[in-house]
């Protein structure tokens, strides 16, 4: 399958494809919020959006930005959502985007890759692929709703 698999640059009308990926993250989206979302995101050269297909088939995406580290000199790539068909895993189909990322950032001298991942027992499978793929577990992530009082409550 590998062998037929074409790595390209979103194009608009793949949002139509797109709805059932995002919800094998977890995250339910329809086709033209998700337009208008990405229209807005990729109107910023610093990001970037790859899809994986077969034939006409659209089966991965990835989503990433480039970065400029404030610790340090330089920038870096974040992949910000990677998604693949459920009945396309253990293909390869991931390790091709993350390879295609791998590359673009190398050639525009990108000093590393960083992504977060769950740790939810549904996300067992891609942590395990992504330190089998070269990643190492760097640091613990924190989130805030920004809908919150200083105390982690939402506000009523």
């Amino acid at each position: 399958m590998i062998d037929q698999l074409t790595v390209r640059e979103y194009q608009k009308e793949d949002t139509e494809v797109l709805p059932p990926l995002y919800k094998a993250l977890g995250y339910s989206v329809e086709k033209d919020e998700l337009q208008s979302r990405l229209r807005d995101i990729l109107a910023n050269p610093a990001y970037g959006c790859l899809v994986a297909e077969k034939g006409t088939q659209i089966l991965s995406f990835i989503g990433y930005v480039k970065l400029y580290f404030f610790e340090a000199t330089g920038f870096y790539y974040r992949i910000l959502a990677q998604a693949v068909s459920r009945n396309a895993r253990r293909q390869g189909i991931a390790t091709a985007l993350i390879d295609m990322v791998k590359k673009i950032a190398s050639q525009d001298g990108a000093k590393a890759i960083a992504l977060n991942n769950g740790d939810n027992d549904e996300r067992l499978a891609a942590n395990a692929f992504y330190q089998n793929y070269g990643f190492r577990q760097s640091s613990l992530a924190f989130a805030m709703n920004v809908e919150e009082d200083e105390h982690g409550k939402e506000k009523s």
